[in-house]
């Protein structure tokens, strides 16, 4: 049977697609198939030449065995390696040590399939993995030095390298988000023309192109040619061809919400395959995670500044209010000669008031923690007698973007309402039920006696779970107060230590502030 078909043995072997060699234990070629043989240089025969040193002296060898021939001589085992020829073929070489023949001679049998279709895209995608890596390696010593600027700049220099060197693309664009004005505002531009790179886009549709549509529907979107495709927007004078892919984050919920747009033009059409496609899309992954860390980073400072900023702000604001209030009180008890006095006492005051404005000046310029346009520097006087009400004032009304002032008795608040009015007055009034030396109600009524003809926006601050027999919240709401919001009490058999109920003041005054708004000189109750 062996002789009956080794004629058709040999000619199998020779006709194979993959290159077959037999070679010496010096490495020399004994013989070689037809697909071995376009290896030859200059058309010359291949037997007796060396494998490496006449055939493949330009080689690259990577991964997993390095010296497969001499592991297969040597060891007498199957060796396995990944060659690489300088015009960027690949191929598989197996290496297996054959039997010996009569004369005890050792042989090799070396077999190489070219797998470059295959082996080029996952070397990409090999590149593509380690470029993403290596967007978000920055080491941290080195993160502390760089300001936010600076690591955005640095984020985009490698960005730039990756897309040029690992994906090849020479002409791009990647657009952010502005969740404020709902803009696509450009990242990094590459190659595009002035007019591209200046255009205003907005999610949509239509109307706004490829990259406009590819935000609204956070889908990648392939132009083949750019001449028959009705949504397409210029990018270069000589784009033919182009492909749009989504920049993906997901929210705590895991919703994927689209944060930008990464868009790559060519000149020659259909120059794009899904495989660029699926490239990009995994690249893009990564640059989101890249621009998530900045982010955080970002954040986490500007929570620190304003950590320190409240701080101080808390640290400062009772003393100075409550040095504003013994001036309004000094103020008060000085006989109508003494206006020299009395003007120099409200300059101190407003010095005073000023230092504290400043430290909440800074805290403004930082990006907003909790604030809204509605809350944008409301004026609002705080009247109460228990400190720990006044530090909540002090510590979460100027981060909703208010600015604030207390006093500890309803006389310090009247004379502090009254000053205000000369520079527009406070656009909220707080007072507690009961205050030192009166009543929320008599307080109140002061407060319209002092200020006629003002629609005053009196907010009374009623105790939770304490039953009011003397009915005073009914009598304000009938006076005209706005609203009536609840009030944290102080532990039990203690005068003070009581709480602001911040969600409800919260929403009150945003109903109270959104009435102003509407219209401001009404005096009806809000119904908050």
């Amino acid at each position: 049977m062996s002789s009956e078909f080794s004629p058709w043995a040999t000619a199998i072997v020779e006709h194979l697609p993959d290159a077959i060699f037999i070679v010496d234990d010096k490495f020399r070629i004994e013989w070689a198939n037809k697909a071995a043989r376009q290896f030859a240089p200059n058309g010359d025969g291949l037997t007796g030449k060396r494998f490496y040193r006449d055939i493949f002296r330009d080689v690259t060898l990577l991964k997993p065995d390095y010296f497969p021939l001499t592991i297969a001589r040597d060891q007498g085992r199957p060796a396995r390696s990944i060659l690489r020829t300088p015009d960027s073929r690949v191929f598989d070489l197996y290496a297996v040590r054959m039997e010996a023949g009569a004369e005890g001679k050792k042989r090799i049998l070396v077999v190489l399939k070219e797998i470059t279709s295959n082996y080029r895209p996952l070397e990409r995608l090999r590149a593509i993995h380690e470029a993403g890596r290596r967007l978000v390696d920055i080491a941290p010593g080195e993160l502390i030095k760089l300001t936010a600027e600076e690591r955005k700049q640095l984020l985009k220099n490698r960005v730039l390298a990756y897309l040029e060197g690992v994906l090849q693309f020479n002409v791009f664009e990647i657009r952010l988000i502005d969740f404020q004005t709902n803009k696509l505002v450009p990242f990094i531009s590459e190659g595009m023309s002035a007019e591209a790179a200046a255009r205003e886009l907005t999610p949509a549709f239509e109307g706004q192109g490829i990259t406009g549509y590819v935000a609204k529907t956070g889908v990648s979107y392939l132009c083949e040619d750019t001449r028959n495709d009705s949504l397409y927007l210029q990018g270069t004078a000589n784009s033919r061809s182009s492909l749009t892919v989504p920049l993906v984050r997901y929210s705590a919920n895991m919703e994927p919400v689209v944060i930008g747009t990464v868009n790559i033009e060519s000149p020659v059409p259909r120059a794009f395959t899904h495989d660029d496609r699926l490239f990009l899309e995994i690249f893009c992954r990564d640059l989101v995670t890249a621009l998530n860390m900045l982010e955080l980073i970002e954040v986490e400072q500007t929570e620190a500044t304003l950590g320190v900023i409240e701080k101080l702000h808390r640290a400062l604001a009772i003393p100075v209010n409550e040095l504003v209030s013994k001036i309004v009180a000094t103020e008060a008890s000085l006989n109508p000669d003494s206006e020299g006095l009395r003007q120099s006492l409200r300059e101190i005051g407003k010095i005073a008031l000023e230092l504290k404005d400043i430290v909440h000046a800074i805290g403004r310029q930082l990006p907003p923690t909790e604030s809204s346009p509605l809350f944008a520097n409301k004026r609002i006087l705080v009247v109460d007698g228990d400190e720990s009400v006044l530090q909540d004032a002090h510590e979460h009304l100027p981060r909703w973007g208010c600015v604030v002032e207390t006093a500890t008795t309803g006389k310090a608040g009247l004379q502090m309402a009254v000053m205000a009015e000369s520079e527009g007055g406070y656009d909220a009034i707080l007072s507690a039920y009961r205050l030192p030396d009166m009543t929320g109600l008599e307080f109140f009524q002061e407060l319209k006696e002092h200020l006629k003809g003002h629609d005053i926006p009196f907010v009374m601050l009623v105790p939770i779970g304490r039953y009011l027999s003397d009915h005073q919240q009914v009598k304000a709401r009938q006076l005209g107060a706005k609203c009536l919001v609840g009030k944290y009490l102080p532990p039990e058999g203690q005068e003070k230590g009581g709480h602001l109920a911040l969600d409800p003041l919260k929403s009150s005054l945003t109903k109270l502030f959104a009435g102003q708004a509407r219209a401001p000189a009404s005096t009806a109750p809000s119904g908050c």
